[in-house]
């Protein structure tokens, strides 16, 4: 399925410490780096649109001409929230399908972006996740009130698969954030679907992160 992508890179990265996490090395490389080599080796990729701080986009856009040759890509400015970011990224797309993924999510590949592409078609959207395996408890303060259903409860990842249109009608019902796209999108009473990407799909958070994703990444080379 033909689709154009959007990968956020404009994050602060404040619990990461005073180096910022998506230049930081993994592997070798830069972690964006890998985001970016898994979408350019996607089948099916028209435009690949970067969304950056508007202090590093020269930085960005460097980085992304060094580890990026095949794909059309452009670096863009981001906004103060995720979804501005996020709209600006679709509103430099075309294609009715777009990928958004969250450039600190390095472990993401050719082939699981295909599996959340297939289950987005026809349907409003699909995201990546994972069942949750911890027991999870609802906090006020300091005290429990709530004991949800671990059997139904899923942490959500990136890649998000969303309707291009459907993305932006969602958002123009009003300018609250949300963590999510297919949040995003439940504004409009519209439901994605899941797959299951696995643990290795892991979010670069803190600098412990690093250290997890470099072995996931040499197992995959032994295997």
């Amino acid at each position: 399925m033909a689709f154009d992508a959007v990968i956020v890179a404009a994050g602060s990265s404040t619990r990461f410490g005073e180096r910022d996490k998506l230049s930081a090395e993994l592997a070798g490389r830069p972690v964006l780096a890998w985001s970016l080599a898994a979408f350019e080796a996607a089948p099916g990729l028209g435009c690949l649109v970067i969304v950056a701080a508007p202090e590093r986009i020269e930085e960005v856009a460097a980085l992304a001409g060094s580890w990026c040759q095949k794909a059309c890509f452009r670096v863009i400015e981001g906004g103060v929230r995720r979804r501005d970011s996020v709209e600006a990224g679709l509103r430099q797309c075309t294609a009715r399908y777009v990928a958004i993924h969250d450039g600190a999510r390095p472990m993401v590949t050719p082939a699981l972006i295909a599996r959340v592409l297939a289950a987005a078609e026809g349907k409003p959207g699909a995201i990546a996740a994972t069942p949750v395996t911890d027991t999870i408890k609802e906090v006020s303060g300091a005290t429990i009130t709530g004991h949800p259903d671990r059997s139904r409860l899923w942490a959500a990842q990136t890649p998000q698969i969303v309707l291009r249109q459907a993305w932006l009608d969602a958002a123009a019902v009003g300018d609250s954030d949300e963590t999510d796209d297919a949040a995003m999108l439940s504004r409009l009473g519209l439901d994605c679907v899941v797959v299951d990407a696995g643990p290795e799909n892991l979010k670069i958070t803190r600098p412990l992160d690093l250290e997890v994703a470099s072995a996931i990444l040499r197992n995959r080379e032994t295997a």
